[in-house]
């Protein structure tokens, strides 16, 4: 069975799209998503620092994935 456009990118059921992946519910109720409120709250304690951290951390995570990457394709290659 092949994927199709709409399963979920970790399980492979039918999911939907969510910041341009696809994820079933099951899979995103997993994910313990804050609440609006949560995230309100953390906004108001800090509203300048917040969105910086959570900037920084996109782009730290980001690095991460490519730096990930390199190194398993590099193993890749010298498999092949």
């Amino acid at each position: 069975m092949g994927k199709t456009d709409k399963q979920c990118f970790n399980c492979g059921k039918e999911g939907g799209e969510f910041f341009g992946f696809i994820i079933c519910e099951k899979c995103k109720s997993k994910l313990r998503l804050f609440t609006e409120g949560t995230v309100q709250g953390y906004l108001e304690k800090d509203p300048i620092g917040f969105p910086k951290d959570i900037d920084r951390r996109l782009e730290l995570l980001d690095k991460d994935y490519v730096k990930k990457k390199i190194k398993l394709l590099h193993i890749k290659s010298i498999i092949n």
